[in-house]
């Protein structure tokens, strides 16, 4: 699977948790879409997905597995179903300025949507809402992910330490 490979904040905190407690899974985003044919892109799809997702972490989550779920262009109704239906729900928002998305953009999909090639692109002619989360880390810069993976998990709660 790819995301084991990639050096991301995720994957450390995945790794670090799955060595401390035997009961963690993964759940990427893309992967599920894939999974579930999922392929409209509008707003009403993204959510339609998303939704799906959340309730994917609810069923197992409730069986004792803990959950940790990557995925952007989130919604308020989502983040409210989350925080109702999820145990012990702890939402990182990683944040990162649209100029600075716009230089990383290795799908080409935010300069797709900035000249009208692309639509339904989340920031340009998608609104989303801003998470209220539990912990908000700066990813303006790609490099210390050892630095921000140790903030998440010094910001867990002790149920997950």
């Amino acid at each position: 699977m790819k995301y084991y490979r990639q050096k991301k904040v995720r994957y450390i905190v995945y790794q670090y948790l799955k060595a401390k407690i035997p009961n963690v899974v993964y759940i990427d985003g893309d992967e599920l879409r894939e999974l579930f044919g999922a392929t409209s892109y509008d707003k009403n799809g993204r959510i339609d997905m998303a939704l799906k997702r959340a309730k994917l972490a609810h069923i197992l989550s409730s069986q004792g597995i803990v959950c940790i779920v990557s995925t952007i262009s989130m919604f308020e109704p989502i983040y409210a179903y989350n925080r109702t239906h999820l145990p012990h729900y702890f939402e990182v928002y990683i944040q990162c300025p649209f100029d600075e998305l716009i230089k990383r953009d290795q799908k080409g999909l935010y300069s797709g949507g900035l000249n009208g090639e692309i639509r339904d692109i989340v920031g340009i002619d998608i609104a989303f809402d801003e998470p209220k989360s539990h912990l908000c880390i700066d990813n303006s810069k790609t490099e210390n992910l050892q630095v921000k993976a140790k903030q998440i998990l010094d910001s867990l709660p002790s149920l997950l330490k």
